[in-house]
């Protein structure tokens, strides 16, 4: 991409925003990614990102529904920062050539990280209360926020939302570790993209935030919190396919429905795939990018299978996806430090 991106900023939504019909629409609305500041009844702002990924919707329409609703004032001030806009008209995680708008928040000299840290540095001055960071997944998930720190204020965020909890440091590049820095931050994971319950679940969960953000009174829920340990990384040479099929020519043959895995308890000894005998092997890498594929992989007949129980999450069965960030991760129950 260019190194001529910029950020633009808005103090009030165009009337056309509350009638487009689809995500796509707001590049020609916008022109490109855009910060829009909204004031409310509450001073500090409640920051939300959504569209950092171009085809991930749920986070636009939960939005457009509570502005709507809102529309005649706001019981809280929001600053909203839509990403990816332009990918977002293609219906595309991002473009050829463009850096994952995901990834782009941990520093750097490029266009998209100086915009990153544009928006950092405004949301910073403006002290936000919080940070909620909208994604959907690319594999069928329940619902779950991800934080990168465990203490209540961060829980709190997620309760509401579901009771499922993944306390991840890696990769330390996103948007929600950015702002973690300086206010409580939360990544919400909201299935699969544009389903209507998914909207509603959303919807209803920031129109409660609105009001009860920064409340202290109230203690985090017990939960479920597991703690990411490792990645699955398919080389990038490799031709894989889900068809399970134990005569492909594929490199490897992923099981079908592979992400229907995901949050379920693998049993070791369980077939993850087939391959081919004298062909390439993942890679599973922990939070500090070393090797660790023996531990939990085997390869024996052609055959990919756990060599202990596992936990997954965000299995895809999105090629692209696996090639480009991972196939997936590898969760253990959190113990605390």
């Amino acid at each position: 991409m260019s190194g001529n991106v910029k950020l633009n900023f808005l103090e009030a939504l165009p009337d056309a925003f509350f009638e487009i019909d689809h995500p796509s629409r707001l590049l020609e609305l916008f022109g490109g990614p855009t910060l829009v500041s909204l004031e409310g009844a509450a001073a500090e702002p409640l920051m939300i990102s959504t569209l950092l990924h171009g085809n991930e919707t749920t986070g636009f329409f939960a939005l457009q529904r509570l502005l709507r609703h809102y529309r005649d004032g706001l019981p809280r001030s929001l600053l909203i920062f839509f990403g990816n806009v332009e990918a977002a008209a293609q219906g595309v995680r991002h473009l050829p050539g463009q850096p994952d708008f995901n990834r782009i928040w941990g520093g750097g000299e490029g266009a998209e990280a100086r915009m990153a840290r544009e928006v950092l540095t405004y949301a910073r001055g403006r002290r936000v209360i919080a940070n909620i960071d909208i994604h959907n997944t690319t594999g069928r998930n329940p619902y779950y926020a991800c934080v990168n720190r465990t203490s209540e204020d961060f829980l709190r965020l997620a309760n509401g939302f579901t009771e499922i909890v993944i306390y991840f440091t890696e990769p330390h590049e996103v948007n929600s570790n950015a702002f973690a820095k300086f206010c409580p931050s939360v990544t919400l994971e909201c299935g699969l993209p544009g389903i209507p319950e998914g909207i509603e679940h959303l919807y209803r969960y920031l129109e409660h935030l609105l009001h009860t953000v920064g409340d202290k009174g109230r203690a985090a829920d017990e939960g479920r919190i597991y703690h990411t340990v490792a990645r699955l990384k398919v080389p990038y040479y490799c031709r894989f396919d889900f068809a399970f099929d134990s005569k492909s020519s594929r490199d490897f043959s992923f099981i079908r429905h592979f992400d229907h895995f995901n949050f379920q308890c693998v049993p070791r000894g369980t077939v993850l795939a087939y391959t081919r005998r004298d062909g390439p092997q993942l890679a599973v890498l922990d939070n500090r990018d070393r090797l660790v594929t023996e531990k939990y992989l085997g390869f024996e007949d052609g055959k990919v299978i756990a060599r202990q129980d596992l936990i997954p999450s965000m299995f895809t069965t999105d090629g692209d996806v696996a090639r480009e960030d991972s196939l997936g991760y590898l969760m253990e129950p959190y113990q605390g430090e």
